[in-house]
């Protein structure tokens, strides 16, 4: 088998394509899901909420400052929810397009080896049913 048969073969190709990005994907997603986890963490446990509760009554400016520092943490934490979810679906899709990758390039390297096999079958098999 050439090396100019195997990198010609769209089939091969793409397997390896979809593996690279795969593996990209799946890292990205990993790091960026594990990032996100811990500021979802850090935001969630903040109890700003409780302590607003036990106030008895505030007047308007120190109800707006309480509320504006509760609000932020939830902005904070909606957004990093939001990013947890995206990024989670980025590491989906590496696990999807690796595994599709692998077996897209598996079976164009079974294909590749089979019809070298054969041709070389033919060749040895040939001149001996037309010498004999």
């Amino acid at each position: 088998m050439k090396v100019r048969e195997i990198y010609t073969n769209t089939l091969f190709v793409s397997g390896l394509i979809c593996l690279v990005m795969g593996v990209g994907n799946w890292t990205v997603g990993v790091v960026e899901t594990s990032k996100y986890q811990a500021l979802l963490y850090k935001t969630a446990r903040t109890g700003l909420e409780e302590s607003y509760r036990s106030f008895q009554e505030l007047d308007h400016q120190k109800n707006e400052e309480v509320l504006r520092r509760i609000n932020a943490d939830r902005e904070k934490y909606n957004g990093a929810r939001v990013k947890l979810n995206f990024f989670y679906v980025v590491l989906i899709g590496g696990r999807v397009l690796f595994f599709v990758g692998a077996i897209l390039s598996l079976i164009a390297l079974v294909r590749l080896i089979r019809r070298d096999t054969r041709a070389k079958i033919k060749r040895l098999i040939g001149p001996q049913e037309h010498g004999g």
